[in-house]
């Protein structure tokens, strides 16, 4: 990647400022999926895990934050939606209050981050898919924290409950457009 450091800081400034709860489902789902390419796909990282793997497991919630708003929804949304309700509110909330501080938020987020990256992925090192349900959890409670550092235990519940919306669905054959194959 050719972009100066202050260029990625700046379109994750913009992505998280541009959250909105209607994205939220989109960005939960390709969150999701690419960390499940990422740690259960061919070239999954292995232990010890360092700094490097923590980045890039940040750089995918970053890129889902930008990408959600390009994707229609990928469900339409039922009653078994509102488990997901104060969590999606609380991540945008916290994603609009790191954009806020800019460049300096974005940092923030970031380095609080990598480390319980670093640590779950080597805590959970035997069990990718339990690495993925964690790091799915993480990511989205620190965006949901904010610059303070603060989460309810409410918005920890909703983010478990939605993980678990989503991996029923896709348990159950739910397939994300970007997944599907042509049969032409």
């Amino acid at each position: 990647m050719n972009a100066s450091s202050k260029d990625w800081q700046g379109e994750s400034v913009t992505a998280l400022a541009g959250l909105a709860v209607e994205a939220m489902p989109a960005m939960e789902l390709i969150y999701l999926d690419a960390l499940a390419v990422h740690l259960m796909g061919p070239d999954a990282p292995v232990a010890p895990y360092s700094i490097e793997h923590g980045t890039a497991v940040v750089s995918l919630l970053l890129r889902a934050a930008a990408d959600s708003a390009a994707i229609e929804a990928p469900v339409e949304p039922g009653d078994e939606d509102a488990v997901a309700v104060p969590a999606r509110t609380a991540v945008v909330a916290g994603a609009h209050r790191f954009a806020e501080r800019g460049g300096h938020g974005v940092h923030q987020l970031v380095t609080r981050l990598i480390g319980a990256v670093v640590g779950e992925l080597e805590r959970l090192k035997e069990t990718p898919d339990a690495q993925v349900a964690s790091l799915f959890h993480y990511g989205l409670l620190a965006l949901a924290s904010g610059p303070q550092n603060q989460a309810s235990a409410e918005t920890a519940e909703s983010l478990q409950a939605t993980f678990r919306l989503w991996d029923r669905r896709i348990g159950d054959g739910f397939v994300p457009a970007w997944r599907l194959v042509s049969a032409e």
